[in-house]
């Protein structure tokens, strides 16, 4: 009996510090809980306006990108010929939005909350695939870094392709975990996962090797025998191959020949490329814009791998940190091949970048208070240990604070400016429609039209995007009415104007971009 009071009188220590573990990560998750909540709030609210990120998609892409599944609702088809249809190579976002709208109806609140819905539970995956690598406090911390990011708050909330795309890469992450190599079903199902990324968004052909990484590398620090190295081998084989071969079949069943010429002219309008001669400067670029995810936090992160490369070397010993790092890079190389340096792109980084500063800050505090192996700085003479962890832990606190307060900003701030004037378009076009006297639905003409159908339902084709040209387009709908952005389309205004005559109707001030900030309402009248 005394022995067992002792024992337990020692463990007395040990169990007060898991039941205050317990008691924060419980405080930790209810906070995450309530930021990821507020995103629900003013889902009509515009994409922050005096936000550091000057991002296009904001005008275009929730309607560009669902477009397939808008058309299908409004106008009688997915296809439009003569105009964008992207979903012919990146279906996978158009289907699920279609079967979303068939429970919700079309709507940018409907489609906005499948985003978050979505972004939800990338969040729980990435909560699980933390705690798999590093059980404790570590997986509540990240998830935490993540939603109360504001970047993450303004971009997760818009019904585009990289919260779609993040989504199947925490799902590929969590089965690449948790995949044995003798388990060839689950093999297939995350070469499943893989393909359907890829049917999301094209370039997230990057993120694979991370997927593949975390899978392999996971068996090799397990300490198997080398003799089971080609399983190993065989079971990548098994990923890769079940993705190939669903890819090859949707080419062959389905992107039938005749859309090929749309898919031809996505790669088209894509086709930017890096030249060598400035190589470096735009890998600096790169580099440099990286930090609209979280300034201190990537710099955070740019000095734990620093360290993981000359001092901190176990943390390769951890499989995931490796993954986070090889999907940073791979798709930040993607941006900078292509040079198209849009803040949302790096949208899909700010997961596994909370990962690498994670991971990394609580490797160092291990290793510093584990061993007397610490990093130090003299100060009045004295030594002081253990600066390195701390120095970095402060910076992800004061992060942490700043990034809330600028999240908390945004949500106390909403302003409409967009979806105004999309029912103030669709309320002139309606009355309009109302006093001719065959009363025909008449057709917008606007790069932002299907933002608008998205808004208000009303019918529109895409004005600077088609296989066959701005001619093609406006022969075959006969648009009546055109919304332009002036300064930025003015190219397009002098084409629609050589077949139209164009009377400004309306003009609507929208967002704070230096060049798409007024939307103005054109009535069509053929010449």
């Amino acid at each position: 009996m005394i022995q067992q009071f002792v024992h337990m009188d020692l463990n007395l220590p040990e169990q007060k510090m898991a039941r205050s573990c317990r008691w924060l990560v419980s405080v930790l998750l209810v906070l995450s809980v309530v930021f990821y909540a507020v995103g629900f709030v003013h889902l009509r609210a515009d994409f922050p306006n005096g936000s550091p990120w000057v991002d296009w998609s904001k005008m275009t892409d929730e309607g560009w990108y669902g477009g397939a599944a808008i058309h299908h609702f409004i106008q009688g088809s997915w296809y439009l010929p003569d105009s964008f249809n992207p979903a012919v190579a990146m279906p996978a976002w158009p289907t699920m939005l279609a079967a979303w709208f068939s429970l919700t109806g079309v709507g940018m609140v409907a489609a906005r909350t499948l985003t978050m819905l979505l972004y939800g539970i990338s969040l729980v995956l990435l909560y699980r695939v933390v705690w798999n690598a590093r059980q404790g406090l570590l997986a509540a911390v990240v998830v935490l870094l993540t939603v109360i990011n504001p970047f993450c708050y303004a971009f997760d909330r818009l019904a585009v392709l990289e919260p779609v795309t993040v989504f199947w890469m925490m799902l590929a992450l969590c089965l690449a975990g948790q995949t044995r190599r003798e388990d060839i079903l689950r093999q297939g199902l995350l070469g499943v996962v893989v393909f359907l990324l890829v049917l999301t968004k094209m370039t997230a052909i990057a993120l694979v090797p991370a997927i593949l990484y975390l899978m392999s590398a996971r068996w090799k620090w397990a300490g198997q025998r080398r003799g089971l190295q080609w399983r190993g081998a065989a079971a990548v084989a098994v990923v890769v191959g079940t993705a190939a071969a669903l890819w090859e079949g949707y080419r062959r069943l389905v992107m039938r020949p005749q859309y090929w010429a749309d898919y031809a002219y996505l790669f088209k309008i894509n086709e930017y490329r890096v030249h060598w001669s400035i190589a470096p400067k735009m890998a600096w670029v790169t580099l440099r814009d990286a930090a609209w995810v979280n300034p201190i936090l990537f710099w955070v992160a740019v000095a734990i791998f620093v360290l993981s490369m000359v001092w901190l070397r176990e943390l390769w010993r951890i499989p995931l940190f490796g993954s986070a790092v090889i999907a940073i890079v791979g798709q930040m190389a993607f941006i900078g091949y292509h040079t198209n340096f849009q803040p949302r792109y790096y949208l899909v980084t700010a997961m596994p970048l909370a990962v690498v500063v994670g991971l990394g800050v609580a490797t160092l505090w291990d290793k510093s208070w584990a061993s007397h192996e610490v990093l130090c700085l003299p100060i009045s003479g004295v030594m002081s240990p253990r600066w390195g962890v701390v120095a970095l832990a402060g910076a992800v606190v004061v992060a942490a604070i700043g990034m809330a307060a600028q999240t908390v900003g945004y949500v106390l701030q909403p302003e409409y400016t967009f979806w105004k004037a999309a029912q103030g378009i669709t309320a002139i076009m309606h009355a309009d429609s109302r006093a001719q006297k065959d009363g025909a639905r008449q057709v917008l003409l606007s790069d932002s039209g299907d933002n608008i159908t998205l808004w208000t339902g009303v019918p529109a084709v895409c004005a600077s995007l088609g296989v066959h040209g701005l001619d093609a387009t406006l022969s075959r709908y006969k648009p009546q009415w055109y919304a332009a952005w002036p300064g930025w389309e003015n190219r397009s205004i002098q084409q629609v104007g050589k077949r139209y005559r164009l009377d400004e109707v309306a003009r609507y001030k929208v967002f704070d971009d230096t060049t798409r900030h007024t939307l103005v309402l054109y009535k069509l009248t053929p010449r």
